[in-house]
């Protein structure tokens, strides 16, 4: 019996050993041993150039001298496998400044360590190799690279911040850009006072998620004002015993999130944490909300003297140019245009990711250049100037990240643009691209919810799916009298494939435009009389025009020709065979492609595909490729219609395997052969 006793509680004692063992990373700072080094190789990416083995972080809170600060520690552990591993020994510790006070980084510690002679050798970093600089006006960074590290390295550094704003509450990345990480872990300790909002996000299931209550006392030396008449004020000690809720978040095994085809930013899908205070719970005290609302978010940047309050002033030094614009106007409309195409053909866009402006209104006209905000700030206040209905819009960007519509956070936005009504009719517009047209947006605007501010702060949403382009391509062929073949091509774009193209002509000119057409046609050709029609006309896509001769030779009486030419899709743009977050398209496309063969005379079709229509879930999307002969007339049409932009990550393999079949057939080739 004592036996079994003691077995039992042997078995129960490994098994706890066992769950501690998987409850916390085994790496300890200065724990290295030479069997650290032995794994070269890691199976979550084995082609790697460094493996993150823990990334542990934490933020509490704690006594200060008046009230609480945060604290917030961190560790790392990385092990370095190749040279294109080495930016992990490169580290950045950002620091946020208000006024007089600002986070401060304390118990820094930084070592490397390298395997000489079956031997752990370790390099500390030198007290003086921390660099700081100043980011801007509310941030600053600190910056060091760890001594002597090579291929085979084992590096780790901690760190603590002390930082009296609780309201910043550090967010926590589980998964890296670039690397395979084995063990990342955040917890969080919040007095019952504090109350956030947590925005989690990513693809990758926890192996902890987990929360526990407590309590925990507090000890202060708080300042109170001086007793009536007296000439000092008084230090008293308080204390406080709130409520304290720990969370903690453990991920493991989560290979890199490596960027693919089709995707806005990886910012979006990363597996990742981020905190906003909403609400203050003082003890004895009305709960004070933190979060604003949207409309009062709009109402304070319509104050603010760095964003709508210039709006509001009659910026008469914009006269003399609106009454130019539009004098002779027919209709608000083209005065409208007038201001618009203005102000887009003579500023110059100097950073396209901006919330607040830079500048006055009066210097950004001055000097025809400024920020996106500072530049449709100004088309605002000159339609306003000209008695238009304009109201500025707040979005972010597709490649800033997404915007939360249910909480009004001013970080996610970096980008503002121009909404005008006139009578029932709305356009939008950004004047900072230089060949866009009135009332269209650049594809970098689609990316979901935005704000207009105005004193309601009306949503908006600008979506990918919303944005049907299409594009339509023909090409004929036959032979002239010498029995060359020779054909016409003409294409309308879609309208943002000619806003690429007309930025390749303004870079490189017509000439070396249409000689890289030519050179992509898949079959040799000389091309001739090139010629872009509606290039100016930003309201329009462009149509491309020229004629060829096709140089294919005759091998033995036959001659093999891909039907698609040039329009061919000749690799799948899904690479990968697993993706675990969406594919998201700038537009919904709609290709449209035809061609019409004369055979030349004595010739005849030896082989060609065969037609085939395939439909992408139930009609979702479309693939048509229909091909035949009549008499010496070969004709081949072919479309790839699409439904939507945005696919979930769960429809990638079968999307991925529409788009493998359509580059196999669209690579069959037809053989015609000349007649006995």
């Amino acid at each position: 019996m004592l036996r079994k006793s003691v077995t039992l509680l042997l078995g129960i004692m490994c098994a706890c050993a066992f769950t501690w063992g998987q409850d916390k990373s085994p790496a300890r700072f200065g724990k290295v041993s030479p069997e650290d080094f032995k794994t070269t190789r890691y199976e979550l990416d084995t082609s790697a150039g460094a493996v993150i083995i823990a990334d542990i972080g934490s933020s509490s809170f704690e006594s200060g001298n008046e009230w609480f600060i945060q604290v917030y520690k961190r560790y790392k552990r990385v092990h370095i496998l190749k040279k294109s591993g080495y930016e992990e020994a490169t580290v950045s510790i950002y620091l946020y400044v208000e006024g007089q006070d600002e986070e401060r980084v304390s118990n820094l510690k930084a070592v490397t360590y390298n395997l000489e002679n079956g031997k752990v050798v370790e390099t500390k970093l030198d007290a003086k190799a921390v660099f700081t600089d100043k980011v801007d006006n509310n941030n600053i960074v600190k910056k060091f690279t760890l001594p002597a590290v090579k291929e085979g390295s084992i590096i780790e550094f901690s760190y603590a911040i002390n930082s009296e704003f609780p309201y910043r509450l550090r967010p926590w990345a589980f998964q890296d850009w670039n690397f395979p990480v084995l063990w990342s872990e955040y917890e969080i300790s919040l007095p019952e006072y504090y109350e956030y909002i947590f925005l989690s996000q990513g693809y990758n299931s926890f192996h902890i998620k987990d929360s526990e209550n407590s309590r925990k006392t507090f000890n202060f030396r708080m300042t109170s004002p001086a007793a009536y008449g007296g000439a000092t004020q008084r230090t008293e000690a308080v204390s406080v015993t709130p409520g304290i809720t720990r969370h903690r978040w453990v991920i493991k095994d989560i290979a890199p999130l490596k960027e693919e085809n089709f995707v806005t930013t990886l910012a979006n899908h990363i597996s990742y944490i981020e905190f906003q205070l909403s609400a203050l719970r003082y003890p004895d005290s009305p709960v004070r909300p933190v979060m604003s609302t949207w409309p009062k978010l709009t109402e304070d940047l319509m104050k603010n003297e760095h964003y709508g309050e210039q709006l509001n002033k009659n910026n008469n030094f914009l006269s003399d140019q609106v009454e130019e614009l539009t004098k002779g106007a027919t209709s608000q409309k083209v005065k409208a245009e007038n201001i618009y195409n203005w102000v887009r053909d003579n500023f110059t866009c100097t950073d396209y990711a901006a919330f607040y402006t830079d500048q006055t209104l009066k210097t950004t006209f001055t000097r025809k250049s400024g920020s996106v905000t500072d530049i449709n700030l100004l088309l605002v206040a000159m339609l306003r100037h000209a008695g238009l209905k304009a109201t500025p819009v707040l979005l972010s960007t597709r490649s800033r990240g997404k915007v939360y519509p249910l909480y009004p956070i001013r970080s996610k936005f970096n980008s503002t643009i121009v909404n005008l009504k006139i009578d029932d009719q709305e356009y939008n517009m950004d004047a900072t691209h230089p060949f866009l047209g009135f009332g269209k947006l650049h594809t970098s605007s689609y990316n979901g919810h935005a704000r207009k501010v105005n004193e309601a702060a009306d949503p908006m949403s600008f979506d990918a799916d919303s944005l049907k382009e299409q594009s339509v391509t023909g090409i004929f062929i036959s032979a002239d009298d010498k029995g060359k073949l020779t054909g016409h091509f003409q294409q309308q774009a879609t309208y943002f494939e000619s806003y690429e193209l007309r930025e390749k002509v303004k870079e490189k000119g017509e000439e070396a435009y249409f000689k890289e057409r030519a050179k992509g046609f898949l079959s040799d050709i000389d091309l001739r009389n090139g010629k872009l029609d509606q290039l100016k006309d930003y309201t329009k896509p462009v149509v491309i025009d020229y004629d060829f001769t096709l140089n294919e030779s005759d091998e033995g009486g036959m001659i093999y020709l891909n039907p698609m030419f040039s329009e061919g899709m000749r690799a799948n743009p899904f690479k990968s065979a697993v993706r675990k977050y969406p594919v998201e398209m700038p537009y919904v496309p709609d290709v449209n492609y035809t061609l019409s063969m004369q055979l030349p005379e004595g010739y005849t079709v030896e082989d060609m595909p065969k037609s085939t229509i395939v439909q992408y879930n139930d009609g979702e999307g479309i693939f048509r490729y229909m091909i035949g002969v009549q008499g010496n007339l070969l004709q081949l049409s072919c479309r790839i219609k699409l439904g939507r932009a945005l696919y979930a990550p769960e429809e990638y393999e079968s999307l991925r395997e529409f788009f493998d079949m359509i580059v196999k057939k669209q690579a069959e080739q037809i053989v015609i052969k000349k007649k006995p």
